[in-house]
């Protein structure tokens, strides 16, 4: 018989006004894509070794000692399937795995990614096929204890010696110890290794290498080689987050990735036009899928959250109320916290899609298309994993205090999350190298130049006349996309003018450097940035009202639109209002609206987050099962909590007891 949990989720299910079938589809790119995900993912799930039910009652060594054997597992499974590396079926099949929790994963992206992309065709055909049989495993080695985004400031060298034809790698000093490189504290055998080149004394820079770490036998470190993992973290515990530090270590001349600069035998030199601008090509892949990334965690927390809300009953919306207790859903407040997140998952995902194919396409001797892109992942990288983590945590605490247990999924999620705001650059870097791409378009623009791409928008707005509203605001304009997507533009755009209007002030300052002015007006660009980011986000989004969808369906996606770009309003108004693109009187027109879609969007919320279909198997949340039978499953989870294998618990005999039986 049915929980009484399972019959309020049940009704709401029956409130759906959309084809569901019709939404899944549409997540997964069409009806035949996602017959095959779901085909993958139902082998990968009733796989006993690839399940996660024990993932909530791991240790640290038995996470990593797990994930280990998973590993393994989903590599024989892979070879079994016959499924081909970087293929559709292959990105369902390690998403379904959960991939970013192995201990191997790095081998076969960023890792394989720096090889093929840095190395010349002869190194790319025999070190990525090592590294896709798994003959060797390798990590990508870049940042160190006291660097990270900065890439010029890295520590680390690699000495070439004419007379052995050799590169001597070192660790100068204790901040040039490379550090956070997952997989590389106890699994890899090889690093793809950024390090300062030196010939004949001269710097020449940051380069790639590649460095056997491990024996290949025995596993052991290598001589010379300082290697381990760095403990325990926030989250991502079962993959081996390493240190790395190197004493006189040779490596033969065709160690360096060649695709881009070479190192003749008698020590010269040769380098292509694009070298600088590659360097950062493995960072810009990485970036490039984030978006869609932080979409899908989004999906799950809200997936959680939202389940849990239509089931959970408290209290009355009317005083003196008898009879069943009021939903929290039903509360507007509840509704205010989940529903921009449910946007915001809609969002990531359908702007992170279109990003990852703009990379696919990228032609990398396109020095402009490069930079353009960089600016535009550093933006939006930044910006979603803020609004991600933000969103998570909203998600947990709208749980209660169920939320706070690990048994809601919650935690785990947030874990993953906080840990993407750190990878791949830090939030205030990212934005300031944003801002470079942007003041070169600014002096584009200045100059009679055509921007193109993501930042042509930047032409119209800075052109319009100062102070003028982008739109006549009130109720009807404010709720069209088109609308909202041109404040956001126009915002970006002064907000842009503005930085540079305070750069330009402290450049004129005699006292200051060009540096020193930079970092004074650092604050405006890291907001330029961020609003650029913003309008990428709104922008983007705003494009599903073109997707060919029913309807029904096609109105509420527009609807998400609608609220996210409200929503972002709220969220920055002294941004909107600063620039002119909003007057006073609307913001409370705007809150307004909110609440509309709010209204809106309630009877179809359930149904929704049914839509990313996900499964219970890989959610491994008692609050957000399919079922919705929340309370029988925290007790499930409870009862099979180890502490609880025995009535009384190890220690109490030892340590207690003889406390409890002395006198004072």
């Amino acid at each position: 018989m049915a929980s009484h949990q399972s019959r309020l989720l049940e009704a709401e299910r029956k409130r759906c006004s959309f084809d569901l079938q019709e939404l899944k589809h549409y997540q997964y790119g069409g009806e035949k894509e996602y017959k095959l995900a779901k085909k993958i993912e139902g082998i990968v799930l009733r796989d006993p070794v690839l399940r996660q039910d024990d993932m909530h009652f791991l240790s640290f060594q038995q996470g990593y000692q797990r994930g280990l054997q998973r590993s393994r597992r989903a590599v024989e499974l892979m070879r079994e399937l016959k499924i081909e590396h970087g293929s559709t079926r292959a990105a369902y099949f390690w998403s379904t795995v959960e991939s970013e929790s192995l201990p191997v994963m790095l081998n076969l992206n960023m890792f394989e990614h720096a090889l093929r992309t840095q190395g010349n065709e002869e190194q790319s055909a025999y070190w990525v096929l090592l590294a896709r049989d798994f003959r060797i495993i390798g990590c990508y080695a870049q940042t160190e204890l006291g660097h990270g985004s900065f890439v010029r400031g890295l520590e680390t060298t690699a000495e070439y010696d004419r007379t052995t034809k050799e590169f001597i790698l070192n660790t100068p000093t204790l901040t040039g110890m490379k550090w956070w490189a997952g997989n590389m504290g106890k699994t890899s055998t090889h690093a793809v290794v950024m390090a300062r080149l030196l010939l004949a004394g001269s710097d020449h820079g940051i380069h790639m290498f590649i460095v056997p770490l491990r024996h290949p036998d025995t596993h052991e470190p290598l001589p010379g080689i300082n290697v381990g993992d760095i403990g325990p973290k926030l989250g991502y515990n079962p993959v081996d987050n390493g240190f790395l530090g190197f004493s006189n270590v040779r490596v033969p001349r065709t160690s360096k990735l060649m695709r881009y600069s070479e190192v003749t035998p008698d020590g010269r030199l040769v380098s292509h036009a694009q070298a600088k601008k590659a360097i950062y090509g493995t960072m810009l892949f990485t970036r490039s899928i984030l978006v869609q990334l932080q979409g899908q965690r989004l999906s799950k927390a809200i997936t959680i959250a939202m389940r849990y809300s239509a089931v959970r009953q408290q209290g009355f919306i009317e005083s003196g109320e008898t009879g069943a207790e009021t939903a929290v859903l039903d509360y507007v407040s509840q509704q205010y916290l989940l529903f921009p997140v449910l946007a915001s998952a809609f969002a990531f995902q359908h702007v992170g899609n279109a990003m990852r194919q703009t990379y696919e396409r990228l032609d990398p001797k396109q020095t402009d298309q490069v930079q353009e892109l960089h600016a535009s992942s550093s933006c939006l990288k930044a910006l979603t994993a803020f609004i991600t983590v933000k969103a998570i945590e909203t998600c947990r605490r709208a749980c209660g205090g169920h939320g706070y247990s690990r048994f809601s999924g919650l935690p785990h999620i947030y874990e993953f999350g906080a840990a993407a705001e750190i990878y791949e650059g830090d939030a205030l870097v990212l934005y300031l190298q944003a801002a470079r791409h942007l003041m070169k378009a600014m002096r584009t623009i200045q100059s009679g130049g055509v921007l193109k791409g993501s930042i042509k928008y930047l032409s119209h707005w800075l052109s319009a006349a100062p102070g003028s509203s982008p739109i006549t605001t009130g109720v009807d304009t404010l709720a069209d996309l088109t609308v909202l997507s041109n404040i956001f533009e126009c915002t970006a755009a002064r907000m842009l003018s503005n930085a540079a209007d305070k750069l330009n002030f402290f450049l004129g300052q005699a006292d200051l450097s060009p540096a020193q002015a930079w970092n004074k007006a650092a604050p405006w660009l890291i907001r330029a940035s961020e609003a650029h980011g913003e309008a990428l986000l709104v922008v983007g989004f705003a494009s599903i009202a073109d997707v060919k969808l029913s309807r029904p369906l096609r109105r509420l996606m527009k609807t998400c639109a609608l609220l996210y770009s409200l929503w972002r309003i709220e969220q920055n108004t002294m941004f909107f209002l600063e620039t002119g693109t909003i007057t006073p009187a609307d913001v409370q027109t705007i809150h307004g609206l909110v609440m509309e879609q709010l209204a809106i969007l309630r009877p179809d919320v359930v149904s929704l987050v049914d839509g990313f279909d996900l499964p219970d198997a890989l959610l491994q949340s008692a609050l957000g099962a399919q079922d919705g039978d929340v309370y029988t499953r925290l007790y499930d989870f409870a009862k099979r909590e180890p502490l609880n294998k025995t009535e009384v618990a190890d220690g109490i005999h030892e340590f207690l007891k003889p406390l409890m039986k002395s006198r004072i």
